[in-house]
């Protein structure tokens, strides 16, 4: 009964679903109604009607886990967190009271958003402008042919975007421009085949139930069941 719950019928949720919302995109099965719609249709628009719902649940449910897992922070005083935890949970409730009195796009909640989580994005940013530095740093040095290729082309991209060398050698923008239109876009493409493909490959492992990293934690028998 517990494979049965816990792997079964799960997969099996996961099957249908995923059966269900490709026919409707890629087939138009009989019988049609009047507007040549297939009975599909409704049963899809259900279906992601409910997922909306479920996650609108597992927000509410991570935000509760959230309360409970920080306050725990700034009830023990855990050193180095207590003071983050206690700053976590005071935006979150200005940010919900706000949000839900005056609107997500009132002038308060503007506001808000503009002097505390905008801030510190840009703050943050700021900081991993230096890591970035560091790791061009250790990238870009000429220690094989890759490397030479991925230093000439990175300071070809940086001249580009350099005023002065944009009025005085106008080449480097032509070249910088051949770059972004031939190999860069051939290697973005290849990029974006392989990760469909992957997800293609992935869904079929899904639907079959060979991958189950979905389920949560099984036991052996329970995955090889």
């Amino acid at each position: 009964m517990s494979l049965l719950i816990r792997r079964q019928i799960p997969i099996a949720l996961v099957f249908i679903t995923a059966l269900l919302i490709m026919m409707d995109y890629f087939l138009k099965l009989p019988p049609l109604d009047a507007r040549g719609v297939s009975w599909t249709s409704p049963v899809v628009k259900d279906l992601q009607n409910w997922g909306v719902i479920l996650t609108a649940f597992a927000l509410g449910f991570g935000a509760v886990n959230l309360f409970i897992l920080h306050s725990r922070h700034i009830s023990r005083r855990t050193v180095k967190q207590w003071p983050f935890s206690v700053w976590l949970l005071l935006m979150i409730i200005l940010f919900t009271v706000v949000g839900v009195s005056y609107g997500a796009t009132s002038p308060e909640y503007s506001w808000l958003y503009n002097s505390s989580y905008f801030a510190l994005s840009a703050t943050v940013y700021s900081s991993l402008g230096f890591y970035m530095t560091s790791g061009i740093y250790r990238a870009l040095r000429a220690r094989n042919v890759d490397a030479v290729i991925l230093l000439v082309t990175g300071g070809i991209a940086l001249l580009k975007n350099a005023p002065a060398v944009a009025v005085n050698a106008p080449f480097v923008v032509s070249i910088d421009s051949w770059l972004n239109a031939i190999p860069t876009t051939s290697a973005m493409r290849g990029i974006m085949i392989s990760a469909a493909l992957g997800a293609i490959a992935l869904g079929i492992r899904t639907m079959t139930g060979k991958e189950t990293g979905f389920l949560g934690r099984l036991t052996e028998a329970e995955k090889g069941g």
